[in-house]
């Protein structure tokens, strides 16, 4: 079972419905979503592409997001995702649903052949893991022709303290996700075969230990644990990661990157 794979197992009572009131609902808020969104559109504008697929879409929420502010008319949208019950609260007509893993789908499956493809994602790198990372990029870099985008949002940090402060949490719940300095995603993308163009800011993602908890199954003596050790470990880190009385509160920081296949 790959890394993905388990990812959607462990994570599926939270998947569907429950997923857009998660995390103080980041993954279904416009105003949070924007930043993304307008960095998307302006790639739209630059590329004029036939098909926009959404790389670990979900609930199709950024696709519906695009329609909202954009009919993009002629422009087929394909949210593509591992979960089905994630792609089964996607309800927008416009919207074509696909069962497929990021790091296999491929060109033909987005049904891009001989059209321009713009592939989009958020929060998607970290599953992977660290040895996962690179093969994720050279295959998507595979699907594209040269010039066409790649427009993520990805959870990454300035600061390596801060980088491995919530690489502590999440090996504590369990988990092989990975998150990375802003500098070894820049190197990544381009060993990858992707000219990065800009980097913007995106709002941080605020995870409470209560949501943590429901998310990855944890029992109060983990949490109280991973309070304590990562505590004593790494200090309170403002707006990183900081105790509470019953848990503990952390931030997952990131950026939006577009990046043109070369």
């Amino acid at each position: 079972m790959s890394l993905e794979e388990e990812a959607v197992r462990r994570e599926a009572q939270v998947h569907g419905a429950r997923w857009e009131g998660l995390h103080h609902r980041y993954f279904s808020d416009s105003k949070v979503a924007e930043p993304l969104t307008a960095a998307i559109l302006e790639a739209v504008d630059a590329s004029r592409p036939d098909v926009v697929a959404d790389l670990g879409g979900g609930t199709g929420f950024i696709l519906k997001e695009l329609l909202r502010r954009n009919p993009l008319e002629g422009v087929r949208l394909v949210d593509v995702d591992a979960s089905e019950t994630q792609l089964s609260a996607c309800d927008d007509g416009r919207i074509e649903r696909l069962a497929a893993s990021a790091a296999s789908v491929t060109r033909r499956d987005l049904g891009a052949e001989g059209q321009c493809l713009l592939l989009v994602a958020r929060s998607l790198l970290h599953y992977f893991g660290r040895a996962g990372l690179q093969p994720l990029l050279r295959h998507l870099r595979g699907q594209l022709q040269v010039g066409e985008a790649f427009v993520h949002q990805s959870a990454c940090f300035a600061d390596e303290g801060d980088a491995a402060c919530l690489n502590r949490v999440y090996g504590m719940m369990g988990t092989e996700k990975r998150y990375f300095t802003i500098d070894e995603l820049e190197a990544a993308l381009e060993e990858a075969g992707f000219a990065l163009r800009e980097i913007g800011p995106a709002p941080p993602l605020r995870l409470d230990s209560v949501d943590l908890a429901e998310r990855y199954g944890l029992r109060g003596e983990e949490v109280a644990s991973i309070r304590e050790e990562v505590g004593r470990e790494f200090g309170e880190r403002a707006g990183v990661f900081v105790e509470t009385r019953k848990g503990f509160t952390a931030w997952l920081h990131y950026s939006i990157f577009t990046c043109r296949a070369e």
